[in-house]
C-alpha cells in the first residue's frame, strides 16, 4: 500500500514539474480534504438564496456589497489598485433586472457586465480550500492552482464489433443427439465464423487519450491550456488518468464539486435506516434588492423585505 501511494505522489510531482515552474510552485497537490469541502458547500449553498434585484447604473463595488450582505456569503473581491493592475473596476457601471434568481446567477451576470477588453477569458468565481468564494478576472484567478488525477478508463473503453461470428443450429444439434445416441462426442452445434478474430483495428488506448485532451482544450476554457498558448492550466496523460493543474473554476468544469451546496440539500432517516437526500429548489427569500445612481448624488443601494415592492418595478 505505501509503494503504491509513493508512485502516485511520484505521478503527480511528474504532471506539475512537466508545466512552467510558476505554475508547480504555485500548485497545491491533491483533492480537497473533506473539512475543506464541507466549508465550500456551506458558502456555495449561501449564494444559492433567491433574490430579485434591479441595477441601474450601480457601481460593481455596491453590487458585489449588496450580494454579500444580503446573502451572508464570503465573497473576496481581486480589485483593481496601484500593486495588481489586473483586477475588476470598482466603479463598472451595472444594469439589469433579475427576479426570483439565485445570487449566484445574479453574480455571474454582473461579472459579465463588467467584463474589459483585453482582459483574457474574462471575469468569474471560484472557491478556496477556506471556503472562500473568489471573485475577479480569471488572469488573477489563475495565481491558484491545484493538481487533480481524472480516471478515463471508462471514456477510453473500446466495445469491439465481432462482425464474423459463428452461428448456433438447435435443430442440426438435436438430430445429431438423437441420431447418436448422446454419445457426447457428436458434432459441434456452432458453424462458420472466425471463432478466433480479435478485432484491433483502430485507434490506440493514446490516440484515445489525446482525442479526450483535445476535446477538453478546445471546450472547456481553450485559451487557459498550456497546449494553446496560455499558461493557466495543463495536462498530462498517463495509464489512463490524466493529471491536471488548473484553477478551481476549470477544475469545476471538468468534474463538478463533490457535494451539493447546503441550502438546497435536505438529508434524511427512514425508521429502517436508510439515508436519503433531498434535492430542493432555492426558496425566495422575499428580498428585492434596488440600486440606483444618478450624476449628482452617490450610488446608494437599498433593500427591502417586503415582496409587494418588486410589483412596483
Amino acid at each position: 500500500m505505501n509503494s503504491s501511494k509513493t508512485v502516485a505522489s511520484m505521478l503527480v510531482l511528474a504532471g506539475a514539474l512537466s508545466i512552467s515552474p510558476a505554475i508547480a510552485q504555485q500548485a497545491s497537490i491533491g483533492p480537497v480534504p473533506r473539512e475543506a469541502s464541507a466549508r465550500q458547500a456551506a458558502a456555495l449553498g449561501k449564494m444559492m438564496k433567491t433574490i430579485s434585484v434591479e441595477y441601474a447604473q450601480t457601481p460593481l463595488e455596491s453590487v458585489l456589497k449588496n450580494l454579500a450582505d444580503v446573502t451572508g456569503a464570503p465573497l473576496e473581491i481581486a480589485w483593481r489598485d496601484d500593486r495588481n493592475p489586473t483586477g475588476l473596476d470598482k466603479e463598472a457601471l451595472i444594469n439589469f433586472k433579475a427576479e426570483n434568481q439565485t445570487a449566484l446567477s445574479i453574480l455571474e451576470r454582473a461579472l459579465a457586465q463588467a467584463q474589459v477588453d483585453g482582459t483574457l477569458g474574462g471575469n468569474t468565481w471560484q472557491l478556496s480550500e477556506e471556503g472562500v468564494i473568489e471573485v475577479g478576472p480569471k488572469e488573477r484567478l489563475n495565481r491558484t492552482r491545484r493538481i487533480e488525477i481524472y480516471d478515463i478508463s471508462d471514456l477510453l473503453l473500446v466495445v469491439r464489433d465481432y462482425s464474423d461470428v459463428p452461428q448456433f443450429d438447435l435443430n442440426a444439434s438435436l438430430q445429431a443427439a438423437s441420431s447418436g445416441g448422446g454419445g457426447g462426442g457428436g458434432q459441434s452445434p456452432f458453424s462458420g465464423g472466425n471463432q478466433n478474430q480479435n478485432n484491433q483495428t483502430g485507434a490506440t488506448e493514446q490516440q484515445r487519450a489525446d482525442e479526450v485532451i483535445r476535446l477538453i482544450t478546445e471546450l472547456i476554457e481553450s485559451e487557459q491550456w498550456t497546449a494553446n498558448g496560455g499558461n493557466a492550466a495543463n495536462i498530462t496523460y498517463y495509464k489512463k488518468q490524466m493529471i491536471v493543474t488548473a484553477p478551481d473554476y476549470i477544475h469545476r468544469q471538468l468534474a463538478g464539486y463533490p457535494f451539493v451546496p447546503n441550502a438546497t440539500t435536505r438529508v434524511e432517516k427512514t425508521a429502517d435506516g436508510k439515508r436519503i437526500v433531498t434535492f430542493e429548489p432555492g426558496r425566495r427569500s422575499g428580498i428585492v434588492q434596488t440600486g440606483k445612481v444618478t450624476n449628482t448624488t452617490p450610488a446608494d443601494a437599498t433593500v427591502s423585505n417586503d415582496p409587494a415592492d418588486a410589483s412596483k418595478k
